[in-house]
């Protein structure tokens, strides 16, 4: 019996040196309920729902600076989009949960002016990043993170989709592990709205 849990744990030690050897981890979070282990880096993010996190107005900081390249070769600077919120979405085309919740982003981003849309897409290809763009009609644009260091910044999952608001001053005020789904990101949008 001994040697057995000693057997599972070699192997268990084994597989995680070998993804931790392949440049960490990366993962599609196909289940919503999935929580961050980083618990925000002290960001003031509190549970609202499974998959689902909010920062009372007094407790918002600042995120981590955010700017490049995006899949259409512009430069885009977060900063650059204070006065309304933000919608930051972190995506891959190779991530089955960023297909399912990409329709819903794309509608959500067309009937909402108001609110700034961007995508990050995180180590993708951009041949690939762009046909997912083309497929999906996506209305907004994506910052290209090749390598995932923009990404590994922000207070979210290692697993992918992520999506973060951001309110009008820029700071953070929700965040989704996990696919995120029009109603609830519409209730949030509608906080933030009240706020102002």
């Amino acid at each position: 019996m001994r040697d057995r849990g000693r057997t599972r744990g070699a192997v268990a030690g084994a597989a995680a040196a070998m993804l931790l050897a392949g440049g960490g981890l990366v993962a599609c979070s196909a289940n919503a309920n999935s929580v961050d282990a980083t618990g925000g880096g002290g960001y003031g993010f509190v549970q609202q729902a499974p998959g689902q996190d909010f920062v009372e107005p007094g407790k918002r900081r600042e995120p981590p600076s955010m700017a490049g390249e995006t899949l259409d070769g512009e430069q885009l600077d977060l900063a650059s989009l204070r006065g309304r919120p933000v919608v930051l979405n972190f995506w891959a085309s190779w991530c089955a949960p960023c297909r399912a919740e990409t329709p819903g982003l794309v509608t959500l981003a067309d009937e909402n002016k108001d609110v700034a849309f961007v995508g990050v897409n995180v180590k993708d290809e951009p041949s690939s990043a762009r046909a997912f763009d083309r497929d999906f009609k996506v209305t907004y644009p994506s910052i290209v993170d090749r390598v995932g260091t923009l990404a590994a910044g922000w207070p979210i999952s290692i697993g992918l989709p992520s999506t973060v608001v951001l309110d009008g001053q820029g700071r953070l005020a929700a965040r989704f592990t996990g696919g995120v789904v029009p109603e609830e990101l519409t209730a949030v949008l509608g906080r933030l709205r009240t706020e102002a």
